[in-house]
């Protein structure tokens, strides 16, 4: 699962702010920072993070690099440019690299993404539409009696791929063809609607769909790409849908056009080989967002959660205190990431001083995973945490093919690297968010990430949901613990976040279920990331 998937919810969901915002809400109103809440205090399930800076005052904090692998973050939003990382060993703009690390210019991180002025483009391939794209000339013909090593496991992926690819294809035109007649596609969906009647809110009823014809199969990926908890229900998905499909008729129909499209070539630009995963120095210092509705807003979500300046009486407060948000920018607003550019992105990470890496995006398929697991072991022999969000497919993550994942080809698994959760503020059996993936041996914990209140460029705010504002509420915590006790590994710092959760003793629907389970049945540590906890036993170290 990738978040592009969310991201493209939120570009409708800010398109229709006005009715989100005025959609039935809980009796009880939940205050903007109830992530930030106490689950004894407040009877809410945040983290305990008032309780954390009462047990720090007094200490003395230093600053922490944290590392947003994400779109890309406006370093000028006013509730983040007090925090935004400054390359010390760089002067800005003069076209030369001072620090002579390899990426001149780079003054508060840096964009593979990028062509050289800046410029990025928003919509990549799907991941499997890259491997066959990459790969289709080595070994469409290929005889795999031939191959050993690591061709031979490159061909594997390619032919899973290349199925998954002309499948893809195929419903891709079908939910184009769906698209492009609106008066068609509202027949269909009211032909489908009573299939949802009764039905629980989530994408699993989407999916249970049986569609009488290639116009209704259409219409079903429709809703699977549209979906959100914020709709809150289908009746409101409807109304929103009906409202802003002139808009969202564009906007989808310009997807279909890139994501499986094997002749998109917006990747050009950027000047890199993409068949080269060893690659290093290629892209931008700067990111452009000029007129675009999309670019970084993920990512200056993310980073906000992680630190926007607190106490400044603008906009929402960040969780860490005294923390440095150094922007990275790989993940488009649809399509996949490359693997190149994670491994990149973290290898600079760990070189340019961060100590947290928040990693909010994900995929099925990693052609290039040797790269990214020697990145991943690059910044555990440097002493640098990863935080991942675990995804929005409420499957088990345990048995699905996720990546970046901690397991190396090695079989070993990377003792810096957390998988995330994403739990709503309700202390009942609505604990566990519906959409997010769990997983007792591959999921560590879970945190807040449900409607979360947080930074989007131009100096705007808006409230998402996924584990994407889950894995960067962890991310905050595990700088603050850096921060306040700068003398803790990152092993040492992840040990402190599991074995201080908290833990409901609750029975609570798994997501995307009517089947109730014991909340600590969803995870490794059984519970939510508890930033007074975590401070208590740092504490006693």
């Amino acid at each position: 699962m990738t978040i592009h998937k969310t991201l493209l919810l939120t570009g409708l969901s800010l398109a229709c702010l006005p009715l989100l915002h005025a959609q039935p809400r809980p009796a009880k109103s939940l205050p903007k920072n109830w992530s930030h809440l106490d689950p004894a205090k407040d009877s809410i399930a945040g983290i305990s993070l008032n309780g954390a800076y009462e047990l720090l005052k007094g200490r003395t904090s230093q600053p922490v690099v944290v590392a947003i692998i994400d779109s890309g973050v406006d370093t000028d939003h006013e509730d983040l440019k007090d925090v935004v990382w400054k390359n010390p060993k760089e002067t800005p703009d003069n076209n030369v690299d001072d620090d002579k690390n390899g990426y001149p210019d780079d003054l508060t991180g840096w964009n593979f993404m990028g062509s050289k002025d800046g410029t990025t483009y928003e919509t990549d391939q799907e991941e499997v539409t890259q491997i066959y794209v990459l790969w289709k000339d080595k070994y469409d013909k290929a005889d795999p009696k031939r191959l050993k090593g690591r061709e031979a496991e490159e061909y594997a992926i390619y032919q899973k791929a290349k199925e998954r690819f002309v499948k893809g294809y195929a419903a891709n035109q079908a939910k184009r063809r769906a698209i492009s007649d609106s008066v068609g596609f509202f027949t269909g969906l009211n032909a489908l609607k009573p299939q949802l009647d009764g039905k629980p809110f989530d994408i699993s009823s989407i999916n249970e769909l049986k569609p009488a014809d290639s116009t209704q199969a259409g219409v079903r990926a429709v809703l699977g790409e549209v979906f959100t908890e914020q709709f809150r229900s289908f009746d409101m998905m409807y109304r929103i849908l009906e409202r802003a499909y002139p808009r969202l008729k564009e906007a989808l129909l310009a997807e279909t056009e890139k994501s499986f499209n094997p002749d998109n070539q917006n990747r050009k630009a950027v000047g890199d080989n993409p068949l080269d995963p060893n690659e290093r120095y290629y892209g931008s210092p700067k990111l452009q967002l000029g007129d675009s509705e999309e670019l970084a807003m993920h990512g200056t979500h993310v980073a906000g959660i992680v630190g926007a300046k607190r106490g400044n009486n603008v906009g929402v407060d960040g969780i860490a205190d005294n923390v440095r948000i150094m922007t990275i920018a790989v993940v488009p607003s649809n399509g996949d990431e490359r693997d190149k550019d994670v491994a990149n992105g973290i290898r600079y990470a760990v070189d340019n001083g961060a100590k947290v890496i928040n990693m909010s995006f994900g995929k099925r398929f990693s052609p290039y995973k040797p790269q990214v697991d020697a990145a991943i072991r690059y910044a555990e022999e440097r002493d640098v945490l990863l935080i991942h969000a675990s995804g929005n497919n409420a499957e088990n993550y345990d048995s699905v093919p996720a990546y970046p994942r901690p397991e190396y080809e090695d079989g070993r698994t990377a003792r810096n690297f957390m998988t995330i959760g994403n739990s709503t503020a309700r202390l009942n059996e609505g604990l566990a968010a519906r959409s997010s993936n769990y997983g007792s041996r591959t999921v560590d914990l879970f945190a807040p990430g449900t409607d979360i209140e947080s930074t989007i460029p131009r100096n705007n705010y808006a409230a998402f949901t996924g584990t994407s504002m889950a894995a960067p509420c962890v991310a905050g915590v595990a700088a603050l613990l850096r921060s306040y006790f700068p003398n803790l590994t990152a092993v040492q710092v992840k040990d402190i976040l599991m074995k201080s959760v908290y833990k409901p003793e609750l029975s609570v629907l798994r997501p995307a279920s009517k089947q109730r389970v014991p909340f600590s049945s969803l995870s490794i540590s059984g519970g939510i990331v508890n930033a007074a906890g975590a401070v208590r036993l740092a504490l006693q170290k």
